[in-house]
Formats: structure tokens, sequence, C-alpha cells
């Protein structure tokens, strides 16, 4: 009897690792394919597709690092062209940044107030902001286009910031972080003499950097993949963010497969390596969330 019990965790264990082992697969796959595919020409990276095979990922035969060179404005050919994502990447990475950081502002001062501040019909007014997340981005695009036409941000670069300053999901996670900080923290400090604006700033906020990063590295995430809004909020090639440089090498002409791929991994290393960094901070997040007072 314990003989079958041990051989039947065991069974469990391996189909286990097989399940997760798929799982790796079927997400690594993709990256792993445009990975590979950045190191070639586009009549290699076709030469290869089919039958489909080990060399569709990689081989060293074609191994070339033009696609990358011609990405960032290196070769004759991107020159003449004006192609250099380099300004991309850096208009993604200051409106990003700037979301991140007004955004990390007006969301835990919003935060705060409904987790910690009596009022009337408070929880009135959270459900109207949660529900705000129901409402398709689609919907309010050409409203909020009509409003940023109107104060003057259409092709300018706070068009790709002003319209995300606050989010209801980054509100909402931050009210369950700022909630399991116990109140007697916030009753010592008013017995101190703080004010609530002193309690927000040397009580709260230390008590929630993991939550903090967290919901920065989402919001860091969505914007730098924002695609939607700023291909219709700019028109300047010198001010398109990443996603809409890489979508503006689709055109008629003859496509460089090379430099394309090139150009995706780029765009999706700041994002990893942003992870990497604050991954112990991410996970000590989600485990906290579960533990109460």
């Amino acid at each position: 009897m314990l003989i079958a019990k041990k051989s039947k965790r065991i069974a469990t264990n391996i189909l286990y690792v097989i399940f997760f082992c798929l799982i790796t697969i079927i997400f690594i796959f993709p990256m792993a394919y445009v990975l590979g595919n950045s190191f070639r020409n586009t009549q290699a990276i076709w030469t290869n597709a089919y039958p489909f095979s080990l060399k569709s990922f990689f081989t060293i035969e074609d191994f070339t690092m033009n696609g990358y060179l011609y990405s960032l404005g290196m070769t004759d050919t991107a020159r003449y062209q004006g192609v250099n994502i380099t300004r991309n990447l850096a208009i993604s990475l200051y409106s990003s940044l700037a979301v991140v950081g007004i955004s990390m502002l007006v969301s835990t001062a919003a935060a705060y107030f409904f987790a910690r501040l009596p009022f009337p019909k408070k929880n009135i007014l959270l459900v109207l902001v949660v529900a705000t997340m129901m409402i398709p981005q689609q919907v309010v695009t050409v409203p909020l286009y009509f409003v940023a036409d109107f104060l003057g941000l259409i092709n300018t670069f706070w068009a790709l910031v002003v319209p995300w300053y606050s989010s209801p999901f980054v509100v909402f996670l931050l009210i369950q972080f700022i909630s399991d900080i116990p109140y007697e923290l916030d009753e010592a400090a008013i017995v101190d003499g703080a004010n609530r604006f002193q309690i927000l700033w040397r009580v709260i906020l230390p008590n929630c950097i993991p939550g903090l990063l967290t919901v920065g590295l989402m919001e860091f995430q969505f914007i730098w993949n924002e695609y939607f809004w700023p291909l219709i909020a700019i028109n300047r090639t010198r001010l398109q963010p990443i996603q809409v440089a890489i979508a503006a090498q689709f055109t008629d002409r003859a496509q460089n497969w090379g430099a394309v791929f090139a150009t995706m991994v780029l765009a999706s290393l700041p994002v990893i390596l942003l992870f990497l960094f604050a991954q112990k901070y991410f996970y000590d997040s989600v485990a906290s969330t579960g533990i109460k007072g």
C-alpha cells in the first residue's frame, strides 16, 4: 500500500513537471523564434521557414548583426531611409517613467483616501472608480482625443503622459496594500502630532513599497506596450513610441524581416530587465497580500 502511494505520488509529480514544461515551451517559443531570426536576413528567414525545424530558429551560417545595425541607424541604408529606433525607445522610456511617477503620486493619494479616511458614501465613489475599468479604451478614445486636442496636447510628448496620469486599476490594487497596514500605526502617528499628509508620507508609503514597485512595474509595462492611443495622438515620426515605430516598418515595400525581429527584441529588453530587477519585490508583494494585520 505504501509503495502504491509512493508510485502514485511520483507519477503525479512527473505529470506536473511535463505539464509545466509544456507551458514554459508555449511561452518561450514565440520569443525564441523572434530572437533567433533577429540574427538573420530576410532570405535566410524564409528559406528555413518551411519545413519547420530547429533551423527555423537559428543557424550559425546565417548569423548576422545587420538587423540590429539597421534598426539602430548604423548602416548606410538606414541613414538614407531615416531609420533609427533609439529615439523611439527614448520616447517610450521617458513617457513610461513620467506616467509611472505621476500615477504613483495621484493613485497613492486616492488609494489612501479610500483605504483610510472616513467619508460619506465613500464605497459608492469606489464602485464608480472601479467601474471605469470595465469601459473599453476604444469607447473613450474619441472624447479623449477631443479633450487632448482642446488642451493642445496632440502631436506633443505630453499626449503620451497626461491621459494616463491616474489608473483605477492601480488605485484599486494600492487600496488592498494600504488596507493591510495596521491602523494602529496611524493612531500612533496622530498621537505624536502628525497630520494626514505626514502619515501618508512617513507611515503608509514606507510600509507599502513592495506594492508600489509592483503596480509601478505593471503600469510601466502597460504604457510601454501602448499602441492604439499613440497611433492616433502622434503623427510626428520623431515622437512615436517604439510600438508604433515597429508597426511603421510594415509597408508596401519589401520587408526587412531581420530588422523587424531585431527591433522587437530591443523593444522587449527594457521590460524584461526591469522585471528581472524587481522580481523579488513583485513576489514579496504577491505573498504579503494574503497576510492580514
